[in-house]
């Protein structure tokens, strides 16, 4: 998989995630911290699907599992983005409270200095 359909493919998720109002929140905080993939700005809903599918993709060692390109195939890469996009929505989008300040500040770790 090329950078360019990566980043396509994390577009369309934050497409799918856009409907919810929780997920814009998100978005607003994580455009205060932005990314870049290799010299590639990321948008912030690029940077929110990225960060949270790296997150929930974790094993029991707490490695992440998500297949970045270069690491699994393409379908692989896609599958794994449709699970993590059914599970986020359904366990933290839909009648959840966000913390954002706890939001806030996984953004500002990550952030590049």
């Amino acid at each position: 998989m090329s950078e360019e359909e990566f980043l396509e493919a994390l577009s369309g998720v934050d497409a799918q995630l856009s409907s919810h109002s929780s997920w814009e929140q998100i978005k607003r905080v994580a455009s205060d911290h932005p990314w870049s993939l290799a010299e590639t700005p990321l948008s912030p809903g690029q940077q929110c699907v990225l960060a949270f599918w790296r997150i929930f993709s974790r094993d029991e060692q707490g490695q992440s599992t998500a297949p970045m390109p270069g690491q699994g195939t393409s379908q692989d890469i896609l599958q794994s983005l449709s699970d993590f996009q059914e599970d986020f929505e359904s366990s933290v989008l839909i009648n959840t409270d966000l913390d954002l300040d706890s939001i806030r500040e996984l953004f500002q770790a990550l952030a590049p200095n």
